[in-house]
């Protein structure tokens, strides 16, 4: 292929790559919808694009099993049923399309606000999880009148890369609930960044905040934070040498 040729080639893709974010009538697409829950066993990560009534959506469900250290799940089955009102939908997959990663097809019928339930049929036992809140629209426009501007400044990690290593996260631990609250987090979950420390905050599975934190006491394997964590957050804790830097 002389040089011409080469360039007409990528010009071509490139024209595909950019048709490919847009609807056939040149609507752009909204951004992906990601959701996460937890079990005491296992973490569902699923993200999508924004269900659209009479469009056939693939949903992926990303799930780890956690602990010491995060492994993805390389068998099992996984049933998704999409409810709103008295109108149900169902999807599943057999298999994961790789470690960890499941796809599904759903199509909804109907507009609303609907309850996703998802769930898994593994070897090591039964997993259930409940999504409340899952819009539903009528149209393209409808989701992107409703799509919220994107977090930025944040590092992304992506699924298949914290599987490779060694790696894991875990809610902050907070005592004496209540205005004198005390806040811990291990020791390894802390990044020296220069003369200041900072955690990895997680926002989804695969994005990061970078958050500078004040310090105070050692308590065993455990350090006191005094600013910057709040109750809910959760951290990486495992694995933060290999996350990269904002």
């Amino acid at each position: 292929m002389n040089q011409r040729s080469a360039l007409v080639a990528l010009f071509t893709l490139m024209i595909a790559g950019g048709a490919a974010a847009q609807t056939p009538g040149g609507i752009p697409q909204p951004s992906a919808v990601t959701r996460t829950a937890y079990s005491k066993n296992t973490e569902l990560f699923s993200e999508w694009r924004p269900l659209i009534v009479g469009q056939a959506t693939r949903l992926t469900a990303h799930l780890t099993r956690i602990g010491d250290r995060f492994t993805p799940y390389v068998e099992g089955k996984v049933t998704l049923t999409l409810t709103i009102e008295t109108v149900t939908v169902k999807a599943s997959a057999d298999g994961p399309e790789r470690a960890g990663v499941f796809r599904l097809n759903v199509t909804p019928t109907k507009p609303g606000a609907g309850r996703m339930v998802i769930d898994v049929a593994a070897t090591t036992g039964p997993e259930h999880f409940v999504i409340d809140d899952v819009p539903v629209y009528a149209d393209v426009r409808a989701a992107l009148a409703k799509q919220a501007p994107a977090e930025t400044g944040l590092v992304s990690y992506a699924k298949e890369q914290s599987w490779d290593a060694d790696f894991a996260t875990a809610p902050v631990k907070v005592y004496f609930p209540g205005p004198a609250h005390v806040i811990t987090v291990p020791s390894t979950a802390l990044v020296r960044d220069g003369t200041t420390l900072h955690v990895y905050v997680q926002r989804t599975p695969e994005r990061f905040e970078f958050r500078e934190v004040t310090t105070r006491r050692t308590i065993g394997d455990a350090v006191e934070i005094t600013r910057g964590l709040g109750e809910g957050d959760r951290i990486v804790v495992r694995g933060v040498e290999k996350m990269p830097r904002p």
